[in-house]
């Protein structure tokens, strides 16, 4: 059939199958276009912020060296995973003797490998007034140390509102060693 054999009101219907068929695909392909424009400008502003702090790192890669030096040389290794607990444990009595911090409950953790560091983890409960809370866990955590509180819950203890109640995990984290990679 070709459109001399069509008569006009079937033109007529051709032309309007045609024209709304030429509208929902024209629809389709500028909603597709404008999906496809935020997505690709979504990606250009990510893609520029991350630009941006990589040539902000760059612009400071001396201080990282330094940093990574500093850190390789006073990060303890782990010599003996087995003491290793044991030894924070014992630091950790003597500053709390020391602030008069009440220690219950202590948990020595196994060594967990993460990274680029191995943690060495002790889980307590402690009792004391909150000037004491604050200046052991102040004494305990130094930069120097690589101790750091990994979990941390404190509250005011029921019988006696004077004293603080805490639950903490308190870690030191050791510098990757061959020793330290055949953790499982």
């Amino acid at each position: 059939m070709t459109a001399r054999n069509l008569s006009t009101r079937e033109r007529r219907l051709v032309l309007a199958v045609g024209g709304i068929a030429f509208a929902f695909g024209s629809v389709f392909l500028i909603n597709l276009f404008l999906e496809t424009r935020n997505q690709l400008q979504t990606q250009l502003r990510s893609k520029t912020s991350q630009l941006r702090a990589m040539r902000a790192l760059a612009r400071q890669e001396a201080l990282w060296k330094k940093r990574d030096a500093w850190l390789l040389a006073k990060q303890p290794k782990l010599d003996n995973q087995d003491s290793a607990g044991v030894q924070l444990l014992s630091q950790i009595k003597d500053a709390a003797k020391k602030h008069q911090v009440l220690l219950d409950h202590p948990e020595i953790g196994s060594p967990d490998q993460r990274g680029d560091y191995v943690s060495v983890s002790v889980g307590l409960e402690t009792k004391s007034s909150w000037a004491a809370i604050l200046a052991f866990l102040h004494e305990v955590q130094t930069p120097e140390q690589f101790i750091v509180i990994e979990g941390a819950n404190l509250k005011i203890d029921d019988q006696d509102h004077t004293q603080m109640r805490g639950h903490f995990k308190i870690a030191r984290w050791f510098a990757a060693s061959a020793t330290a990679k055949q953790i499982p």
